[in-house]
């Protein structure tokens, strides 16, 4: 976090710590560390917010941690949608879930293959 102290603008500071922040989120007690950096209290809030947005199946550690009340409110709203905090489970080739539109009909099966076209 030291290095974004270091940029003058007040956005860059903010997005090179939301940055360095995410690279932390499965090490919890070197994001703690890097957060203990953040001396101002709105701006932690502010990454703490980011992240539980970011990241939501952590986000309750995350909210837990803010300390201004719209802070929390929007915390509230994160924490209010748990579907965003779990993943679809793949499908068997780990990608679009089976019986999504975008996956289709299985091949073989019944409008999976294109009729054959009448030879003219």
């Amino acid at each position: 976090m030291a290095d974004c102290e270091a940029t003058g603008d007040p956005t860059a500071r903010e997005d090179c710590r939301f940055t360095l922040a995410q690279g932390l989120l499965d090490q919890p007690e070197a994001l703690q560390a890097a957060l203990a950096q953040v001396s101002e209290p709105d701006s932690r809030d502010l990454l703490l917010l980011r992240l539980a947005v970011a990241a939501p199946a952590r986000s309750g550690p995350l909210c837990a941690q803010v300390q201004s009340a719209p802070a929390r409110d929007k915390c509230r709203q994160v924490l209010g949608r748990p579907h965003l905090s779990t993943q679809p489970p793949p499908g068997p080739s780990g990608g679009t879930p089976p019986g999504s539109p975008a996956a289709g009909p299985p091949p073989g099966s019944p409008g999976g293959e294109a009729p054959p076209v009448p030879a003219p």
